[in-house]
């Protein structure tokens, strides 16, 4: 049966990430809070347990939770101009970028919210992070409304209390550095997939 754990949002116990740790690299599913929506994180190397248990089109990329820019540079992604330039002014934060890597385009996001980053610095590499819903369904902003949805496909929930964003990351595409153009600009820098936490206008704006 999955177990909810009340965890310190700026000082998580030590015990409680060792657990969840613990969990992800025995392929099971830990409920995550971000800053925004409430998530659900697997190793990427069992990516198929996280899309069945949100009933989840395969087609559809999952993004990466990093603990800093060093560890999404360490999976080879280009980040461009654009995308060091998005990364520099909004990471930690609720901005997701779909960088160019040797696997192919991947999204990553390095939260602002102790949890998740001690997870990840702890995991030792990016994990595999999602909203805690099921597919097309209502996002989850607690361990409570994402245990009453996925309880019995999640192992572990980390319980921090309601997130306070309420809204999902911002989603941005970034060329990468050999596709660049000489002039940056909005139409050939950047791509936005999704608005959420941070507005499209103030992203378009770096880059007129």
């Amino acid at each position: 049966m999955a177990e909810i754990v009340q965890i310190n949002a700026v000082r998580p116990e030590p015990e409680f990430i060792r657990r969840a740790c613990a969990l992800l690299e025995a392929g099971e599913l830990v409920g995550v809070p971000t800053e925004t929506v409430y998530g659900i994180a697997c190793d990427p190397a069992h990516l198929e347990k996280l899309y069945a248990a949100k009933e989840r089109d395969r087609g559809k990329p999952i993004a990466r939770l990093a603990a800093s820019l060093e560890q999404v540079k360490a999976l080879g992604a280009d980040f461009g101009k654009h995308g060091r330039a998005l990364a520099e002014k909004y990471w930690p934060g609720p901005l997701t970028l779909v960088l160019d890597t040797p696997d192919g385009p991947t999204g990553f996001r390095v939260p602002d919210h102790a949890v998740p980053l001690a997870l990840a610095r702890a995991f030792g590499k990016p994990i595999a992070l999602t909203s805690a819903n099921k597919s097309g369904g209502a996002d989850a902003v607690s361990a409570q409304e994402a245990f009453q949805t996925l309880e019995n496909q999640v192992a572990l929930f980390l319980d921090s209390f309601p997130s306070l964003g309420k809204k999902p990351s911002t989603v941005v595409q970034c060329l990468p550095a050999a596709c660049e153009c000489k002039r940056a600009t909005r139409e050939n820098g950047i791509k936005i997939l999704r608005e959420g936490a941070v507005p499209k206008a103030e992203i378009e704006r770096m880059f007129l």
